[in-house]
């Protein structure tokens, strides 16, 4: 049984969607209606100095105008969010700093799911309605524009962040390719607040030291390590299924950022990666060989268990190696009284060290992002909004929250953070050439009914095992045409790349920018093509591809052992 038995990530379709949607408008309606009848005269809300959390949202009607309004509400500033774990104990050090330096109060409204899995669409539903929070977490990439194409009024529905952005010196002073990361040919529609490293690996030194393994810098040792455990009775892998597939896809798109590097990587941002080529067709079955080899050495009961689960189990020594992003170091810190070193040879060798994060093996030259940013929608609050935007993404507001939870993108910061790890990946992030970056594909580096398109796809793989190559092979298809479409429509808007003009995010323009005619991206649009069938690839990437991976039954019976489910 999971912890949620029902998630909407689990393969939303658009019509699902609405529903949902349609659903929410009705209760938000109701509720609006019952307020009214109750509540003759309007009652001002006090101001407490009490910081509180809540899982309930209080809708208010407003009027909306072309303008944007700078009337100040006497209300809380309520900020949708899902940290619900080591954000929600970063919040408890920024909320104090912030009421008191502004005067305002601070309400997150939580909604809790990893990587933002059920807050996403509990936010989607309320722009989509009309009846936006005053604020809301986002994924830099294009999680922001999910909310544009759903909003009432398009990119016009949120405060254009750019010029907040040049005024509070962050395009100066921060690391040129995150602001690249969350910016739409030049615009920028949030404000960035911290930078988390995806593309790790968590490791159990105390395991590998016990029974004399080395630690696993390449992907062959890890390979090696994973098998070695296992004939030791050691189950070696933590891949959680109670967070809806989330688990699941970072551990397949690290995988294929190592077999493919960033360019590749970065094409699935787009949705244009080409799957007529024969060497995408290899990388794809390689890269699906080797997710079903490592979760094929899965813990028991991993179906129900979530990430913080899963690291709980890998700090207690149960099992060696987890891939996730750097959050599970601030939740090692907060929660388990655990602190996370970087892969260098004083910390491997220290045998009193537990907790090793390193990047995934053979993926340490590049940086995966994973970059939270605040959302501000153009309403009531948003003159509050913006204070609370430039106190977190100032210096003064960077060293609070960044010593709890991921690091900062200044590019003068001194070693303010909570753990070894945390300086380590921000070093790393001044000393990444520009094309190695990549954004993470399962936090904000697709767009949202994608997200839940392939988490349900691999979590499905692993529960079927080879069995279910088919219809993952035609679920990724079926994603990647459709984050394609929906950037072709961001294009429209103008927001039809990450990236300044110039200078697109790790050098990459999609084809659309370079041939805008070939897309229709005129008046006179036109039906676009990927020059394959679904009929053409799936058997090919089932098969042997110009010396690609064939997986067949006897390389699956040879290499893959699997859990009775």
């Amino acid at each position: 049984m999971r912890k949620y038995p029902y998630s909407l990530i689990r393969g939303l379709s658009s019509t699902q969607i609405a529903i949902i949607v349609a659903v929410v408008v009705i209760v938000i309606v109701i509720g609006v209606v019952a307020g009214l009848l109750l509540t003759r005269k309007p009652t001002p809300t006090v101001i407490t100095t009490t910081t509180t959390f809540t899982t309930t949202t209080t809708t208010s009607i407003t009027t909306t105008t072309s303008i944007p309004t700078t009337t100040t509400t006497t209300g809380p500033l309520v900020f949708y969010t899902w940290w619900a774990t080591e954000g929600k104990v970063a919040l408890n050090h920024l909320i104090p700093a912030f009421d008191n330096a502004t005067g305002l109060q601070l309400q997150p409204n939580v909604v809790p799911g990893a990587g933002g899995t059920n807050a996403k669409y509990a936010i989607l539903a309320l722009i989509e309605a009309g009846k936006p929070p005053a604020a809301f977490q986002v994924h830099f990439g294009p999680e922001m524009v999910s909310y544009v194409e759903a909003a009432p009024n398009g990119v016009n529905s949120f405060v254009n962040m750019t010029p907040y952005a040049e005024n509070w010196g962050l395009m100066n002073n921060s690391v040129y390719a995150v602001l690249q990361a969350g910016a739409f040919n030049g615009t920028l529609l949030s404000i960035p607040v911290n930078v988390h490293r995806g593309a790790l690996l968590w490791v159990n030194m105390q395991l590998l030291r016990e029974y004399n393994l080395p630690f696993p810098y390449n992907f062959s040792t890890l390979v090696y390590d994973t098998v070695q455990l296992a004939n030791h009775g050691i189950h070696p892998w933590i891949v959680p299924g109670g967070d809806g597939g989330w688990d699941q896809f970072n551990l397949w798109e690290d995988i294929f950022l190592y077999l493919a590097g960033p360019q590749l990587y970065n094409e699935m941002i787009y949705g244009t990666i080409n799957f007529n080529n024969a060497t995408v067709q290899k990388l794809i079955n390689e890269t699906n060989y080797w997710f079903l080899n490592f979760t094929s050495y899965d813990y028991p009961g991993w179906q129900s268990m979530t990430w913080t689960q899963g690291l709980t189990l890998l700090v207690q020594g149960k099992v060696a190696f987890q891939a996730n992003g750097n959050w599970l170091t601030n939740y090692a810190y907060d929660f388990l009284n655990t602190t996370a070193y970087p892969p260098l040879p004083q910390y491997i060798n220290n045998s009193s060290v537990t907790l090793i994060e390193t990047p995934f093996p053979g993926t340490q030259h590049y940086y995966a992002l994973v970059i939270d940013s605040i959302g501000i929608p153009v309403g009531p609050q948003e003159q509050q909004a913006l204070q609370l935007a430039h106190f977190w993404s100032s210096y003064q507001g960077q060293q609070i929250w960044t010593k709890w939870k991921a690091v900062t993108y200044y590019k003068n910061a001194t070693d303010w953070f909570n753990t070894p790890a945390q300086w380590y990946d921000y070093q790393q992030l001044l000393n990444t050439s520009e094309q190695d970056f990549v954004y993470q594909l399962s936090d904000g580096g697709v767009f949202d009914d994608v997200f839940a398109q392939i988490n349900s796809g691999l979590l499905t793989l692993q529960e079927v095992g080879p069995a279910g190559l088919s219809a993952w092979n035609s679920t990724l298809v079926s994603a990647m045409h459709e984050e394609e479409s929906e950037w072709l429509a961001a294009a429209k808007l103008g927001l039809g790349y990450l990236g300044f003009p110039g200078h697109p995010f790790a050098g990459y323009y999609p084809p659309w920018v370079t041939n805008p005619t070939a897309y229709g991206l005129k008046p006179t649009s036109h039906e676009v093509s990927s020059g394959v069938s679904m009929g053409q690839i799936l058997p090919i990437m089932l098969i042997s591809v110009g010396g690609g991976l064939l997986i067949s039954e006897a390389v699956i019976s040879r290499y893959i052992r699997f859990p009775k489910l």
